[in-house]
């Protein structure tokens, strides 16, 4: 009887959930490793105050688990990592998980045709299969700041979050303005004893409408499914419509929106200037919050644009000179995203390393497979990111590589290998599209490779990326035959 092949997952986030889900579903022998102590990947480590989605909750999740207890439109962290481990319980996937270890290492054989993933304490498995989950937002991206040991206070990033101790009544230095310190600054920064937010480069944020869900309302998501995916599927059609052209009507109007709206909250000219961005929305990460402009009116926050020098033995010095006491410093500068699985030392075909075959950026097939690494396959890889919510990337991803595992299984396949030129063809489509879009306009993102080349962005709908992956084409694929070891090239 023909053995079937075995998968790692490597992360318990919300794509190792989704996999884990449909790998259990399969009957599949798999194990999913996680460097942390349970599910919930990125919503079990950011644990910063104020920390929440910026998808609407219905549209968050995933359609086979639809939650209609949803407290509001956009749901915290806590309440996010709840439904994940519920989801996850729910499928029994806590007995495939490897909790607490950290995988290091990827080696494939190209004679026993099989993966060995080793992790942090030596360790070594065996597996037919790997599939990626760690995402893009793994690796904190921590500035080089100089006489960071001279500092006598602490410093941490917002994604290791110290809650040990209070920031209340402290001096605090924030050094970044995106899409976590939107939301940590003004949970803080009133109790504060000063709070300076060190800005490189200003954003534009607009208003989050926040609507918590009623009692009534979520008695009816739970007797009626239906209501509750209607909320979901007004979510989809809203991203659906979503242009990224930079002379998009939609472009015009989203920065006319955005630049009103700042002019509303601030009312001090030289203020909001320097919060005023000289890009369009949508060039970095849109962000949403009512909070954020309000928090710089405060008489104990202070907006510094100055760029920092280095630290002192009190704060930070900015190059003018002037030092900026403080108790604490965060990083809240995001994460190495184009640097896909920069966690992970992944060699292939031959000896390949991933990291050398990417250093002129990543990409990938359909963001899921990578020639040179026969069955290996990537969860929000490269260029998948950007037009809708992220749970229903991944939905289309862990279907499109459960139906191809179905038919390795079915064909007693050994491996499969994304043909060169299939990824090369997609990928010189996608790059080709990304002309004219919002994300290539005057302004610096963690969309592009130094180089310039977009890695994390898909330039067209969520839709036409879903309907890409919907169907497995085995002619885009060299396979080895199980029984006979021999290509098929």
């Amino acid at each position: 009887m023909r053995r079937r092949p075995t998968v790692a997952v490597i992360g318990a986030g919300p794509g190792g959930i989704a996999m884990g889900a449909l790998l259990a579903e399969g009957g599949y022998d798999f194990t999913i490793f996680d460097r942390a102590d349970g599910f919930g990947g990125t919503w079990r480590n950011n644990t910063y105050p104020g920390a929440a989605c910026d998808v609407p909750s219905h549209f968050y999740s995933y359609s086979f688990a639809i939650n209609p207890r949803w407290s509001k439109t956009y749901a915290g962290q806590p309440e996010i990592l709840a439904y994940l481990e519920r989801v996850a319980d729910g499928h029994r996937l806590g007995e495939r998980l490897v909790a607490n270890t950290r995988v290091t290492t990827l080696s494939w054989s190209d004679t026993a045709h099989e993966w060995t993933v080793i992790t942090d304490s030596g360790a070594a498995y065996t597996f037919d299969i790997v599939v990626s989950a760690v995402g893009m937002l793994d690796v904190p991206n921590i500035p080089d700041i100089p006489g960071r040991e001279a500092f006598r206070g602490r410093v941490f990033h917002s994604s290791a979050w110290d809650h040990s101790k209070s920031t209340a009544g402290e001096r605090v230095a924030s050094i970044g303005t995106g899409a976590s310190a939107v939301q940590y600054v003004p949970a803080i920064a009133a109790q504060t004893d000063h709070l300076t937010v060190f800005q490189r480069t200003p954003i534009w944020v607009s208003p989050r409408f926040d609507e918590p869900f009623t009692p009534e309302q979520q008695e009816l998501f739970e007797r009626h499914p239906a209501e509750a995916r209607k909320l979901r599927d007004a979510a989809f059609e809203q991203y659906e419509a979503a242009d990224f052209a930079e002379d998009a009507r939609q472009t015009a109007e989203s920065t006319s929106l955005a630049r009103d709206y700042l002019h509303r909250k601030i009312a001090d000219p030289e203020l909001r200037a320097k919060l005023t961005p000289d890009y369009p929305v949508g060039c970095k990460r849109p962000l949403l919050s009512r909070d954020w402009f309000p928090t710089f009116t405060l008489p104990n926050v202070t907006l510094e644009t100055t760029p920092i020098a280095g630290f002192t033995e009190r704060g930070l010095r900015t190059v003018d000179g002037v030092e900026h006491l403080a108790d604490t410093v965060i990083y809240g500068t995001g994460f190495r995203a184009a640097d896909y699985l920069g966690s992970l030392d992944v060699h292939g075909r031959a000896g390949a390393r991933l990291h050398d075959d990417w250093r002129e950026g990543a990409e990938g097939y359909l963001g899921t497979t990578v020639p040179g690494y026969p069955n290996l396959f990537t969860l929000y890889g490269p260029n998948t990111n950007g037009v809708t919510s992220i749970i229903y990337i991944l939905e289309a991803q862990t279907a499109y590589i459960r139906g191809l595992l179905d038919v390795m299984d079915e064909r007693g396949l050994r491996s499969v290998e994304v043909k060169r030129e299939v990824n090369d063809r997609y990928n010189a489509e996608i790059q080709s599209a990304m002309a004219g879009t919002v994300w290539l306009a005057n302004c610096n993102n963690y969309y592009r490779h130094p180089n310039g080349k977009i890695v994390t962005q898909f330039p067209h709908s969520g839709k036409a990326f879903a309907d890409l992956l919907a169907t497995v084409q085995l002619d885009d694929y060299d396979v080895v035959a199980a029984d006979t070891a021999l290509t098929t090239r």
